[in-house]
């Protein structure tokens, strides 16, 4: 067994933007098997208007969305306002997205199955349009 006790001591918060997000998101490894790439569990923090590129997972993917406000959408158009409480899965290799609402903070903790591939950007347009009528 292996155990993990949150955010390790010395490691500093990985904060964004970087190739993956857009705006800025606060990443801690809470578990990382590294190079294997079969689990991955990070606590993740987006100020508002954050968010992930498209991106699947071989495995997929669980989100426990902590507090705030956010928005969890497919390639398929199919999309979640996401609060407090609930719990999304992304099936292995489903293209999707995630982050933080126009007007608030999004907390979440990721568990990441398998490797995961990143594709484009969710550009400022298709961002905005996803909370339309939410």
């Amino acid at each position: 067994m292996e155990y993990e006790r949150g955010r390790k001591e010395g490691v500093p918060s990985n904060v964004g933007p970087k190739p993956t997000f857009t705006g800025n998101a606060m990443q801690d490894a809470l578990l990382d098997d590294g190079d294997r790439g079969q689990v991955r569990v990070y606590s993740v923090v987006f100020e508002p208007g954050a968010r992930t590129y498209w991106h699947s997972h071989a495995a997929g993917q669980t989100l426990l969305i902590a507090s705030g406000r956010g928005m969890v959408q497919n390639r398929d158009g199919d999309r979640r306002i996401v609060g407090a409480g609930d719990v999304v899965w992304a099936p292995p290799g489903e293209v999707h997205w995630h982050g933080a609402a126009p007007d608030s903070f999004l907390s979440h903790t990721a568990v990441s199955l398998g490797l995961t591939s990143w594709h484009e950007e969710v550009g400022e347009e298709q961002y905005r349009s996803a909370f339309e009528g939410q």
